[in-house]
């Protein structure tokens, strides 16, 4: 029995921090990222615009610089040649013959030495710097980021396609708030992880919406505007993204309400040592109702995260993976640690079960024997 009780506590002790763990993961940057709910991959978002997926091309977007015009214009600056530089000087004798002027007229080119092309290097760099700095940054129209989109290489464009409208290439729900961020080293790299550069505030309803996260982002990154609607997302997908922070929301109340049940059933667990012998079966119930509540809201937990959420993952991808180039990804090692609290708390549950059920034979056994001794008495 001692080594049954033993075990039941060791359950309740794990069951306990695996729902702390689970109710906490995502709660600052970096700290369990892994274990969402649903993580929108957005890094492609926007592909309709890309009509060249799969045509080689040698845009670089890095070296893509906006101007401050009245019009959005877009120009690429080219790299400058690493040894050698050549300068082009033109001269005209305008008292010679013609015969003289026309030659005259022909490009003279000189080649710089390794250390006049690093000086003229440098002068070039800093003079971009110095223009750089006078022209003030401006907001692209989204018509004029569609075109951007529509001019991005195939072996770059999930790199640069985020970059352009200016929103995160990932977006992860977790059960108090919403994290977003880029893959390192990009999006494409085969073992790119996760790194998050803001996260929202706590259990705050509204800022679950991820698809009005996305929206706000978009909004204020063009001049004219823009949305998920303006980018080609359908009512259908709106209406799927619309379930993630419901999804969210019942799964912080049924966490929390876990993590309070099993917390108490640790307590209750550790103060039965003293109560046991004095009050059994008030400490059996306590127990009992504890790691029984525990258990259930884990299990309401699961079952969320199980089918509701796995369910929206299936209706974004189907939705917008193939048209505008957002894909969902479902959470299981989330899902893994709500199941593997639960087992512990089930186990729990089923020691203190038993308990009762052995207190209930005693009981029936201790009055079955002062029944049959009554009798006995009275002949006396």
């Amino acid at each position: 029995m001692a080594f049954a009780f033993l075990f039941s506590t060791a359950c309740a002790i794990i069951g306990f921090v695996l729902a702390i763990l689970g109710l906490f993961a995502g709660n600052t940057p970096g700290f369990m990222e892994d274990y969402s709910i649903i993580m929108l991959n957005t890094s492609a978002l926007g592909r309709n615009y890309v009509p060249a997926l799969n045509q080689p091309a040698t845009r670089d977007l890095s070296h893509v610089v906006v101007l401050a015009d009245e019009e959005a214009n877009v120009t690429a600056t080219a790299a400058p040649l690493p040894h050698a530089v050549v300068e082009v000087k033109t001269t005209t004798n305008t008292d010679s013959t013609d015969k003289e002027s026309n030659n005259n007229d022909e490009p003279k080119y000189k080649i710089l030495d390794d250390e006049s092309a690093d000086n003229a290097d440098k002068n070039n760099v800093k003079a971009k710097e110095e223009s750089a700095k006078k022209l003030m940054p401006r907001k692209l129209t989204l018509s004029a980021a569609e075109g951007v989109l529509a001019g991005l290489p195939a072996d770059s464009a999930a790199d640069d396609m985020a970059e352009v409208l200016g929103i995160s290439e990932f977006y992860s729900l977790h059960v108090m708030n919403v994290c977003e961020g880029t893959y390192a080293p990009n999006a494409t790299a085969a073992d790119a992880w996760r790194n998050v550069s803001s996260c929202t505030i706590q259990l705050n309803a509204q800022q679950l919406n991820i698809s009005e996260l996305i929206d706000n982002e978009l909004n204020a990154n063009f001049v004219d505007g823009g949305s998920l609607a303006r980018i080609g997302a359908s009512s259908s997908l709106q209406n799927a993204l619309g379930r993630i922070p419901t999804i969210g929301l019942v799964l912080a109340v049924f966490y929390i309400v876990a993590c309070c049940a099993a917390g108490l059933c640790l307590l209750l667990t550790g103060a039965s040592i003293v109560t046991r012998a004095t009050h059994g079966r008030e400490t059996v119930l306590a127990n009992l109702g504890a790691a029984s509540g525990a258990a259930l809201a884990l299990l309401i937990a699961g079952l969320v995260s199980a089918v509701a959420a796995k369910s929206t993952v299936d209706s974004i991808n189907r939705l917008g993976e193939d048209t505008i180039g957002m894909q969902a990804v479902h959470g299981g090692k989330f899902e893994a640690l709500t199941w593997a609290a639960f087992g512990m708390m089930v186990v729990v549950a089923l020691f203190w079960l038993h308990e009762l059920h052995s207190d209930a034979k005693k009981a029936a056994a201790a009055a079955a024997a002062k029944k049959k001794a009554a009798p006995a008495a009275a002949k006396k």
